[in-house]
């Protein structure tokens, strides 16, 4: 793909990669967000960590926050847009988590691989920090003695290296999303676990408003 200037391609989100196809879909097509005050919670404890744990990457390690980055294929009709969390050799993600997966999440690798991409490095991490009102209180006990490698309790990392048949995986799935925007056509959702904490849940369940 390329990184040139934009022909008004449609626009799609690293952070999209994978994700529920309705939700992408409902984005596009422009309808608000209703997020959960649960959820805002959530979020606002993510960013706070990132603000954190970023700040320490990016003082003690020489690492760029929020490195934007675009993705372009004409012939698909599309591009990705992304910030990475922390970057310099390679590409760091981080992700606030009220409980630490023991697998790394798909879309969060199908994120990561996006970046691997734009970067053209070999490998990349991914940062799962436990969500705390205070994250300093969490992030403080960590090591990074040995960074990359990161240890210490509430704490999760894995390496992860660049997988060509993911992203290429990750381009079928944005381009079945578009082929739907195009057709005006709802595409199927996911139905997951996931649906309690998407801000477009009210239109596949609006029974319960």
């Amino acid at each position: 793909m390329e990184s040139d200037e934009n022909d008004g391609l449609l626009e799609f989100y690293a952070s999209e990669a994978l994700t529920c196809p309705r939700r992408i879909y409902f984005r596009l097509k422009g309808y608000p967000e209703r997020w959960p005050e649960f959820v805002r919670v959530r979020l606002n404890q993510g960013v706070n960590t990132h603000n954190v744990l970023g700040g320490i990457l990016s003082r003690r390690f020489g690492f760029e926050l929020e490195t934007p980055l675009v993705l372009r294929s004409r012939k698909l009709g599309f591009e990705i847009h992304g910030r990475i969390d922390a970057f310099k050799d390679f590409p760091i993600e981080i992700k606030g988590k009220t409980s630490l997966p023991r697998v790394p999440y798909d879309y969060h690798l199908a994120q990561l691989n996006i970046y691997l991409r734009w970067a053209e490095t070999d490998y990349g991490y991914l940062y799962y920090v436990k969500l705390h009102e205070r994250p300093e209180s969490i992030i403080s006990k960590l090591d990074f003695s040995n960074f990359p490698i990161i240890r210490g309790p509430n704490f999760r990392l894995f390496e992860v290296p660049y997988d060509k048949s993911l992203f290429k995986e990750t381009l079928r799935h944005f381009y079945t999303v578009k082929k739907a925007y195009e057709r005006d056509k709802l595409p199927r959702g996911q139905f997951s676990y996931a649906c309690r904490f998407c801000p477009y849940r009210y239109l596949c369940y609006p029974d319960e408003g």
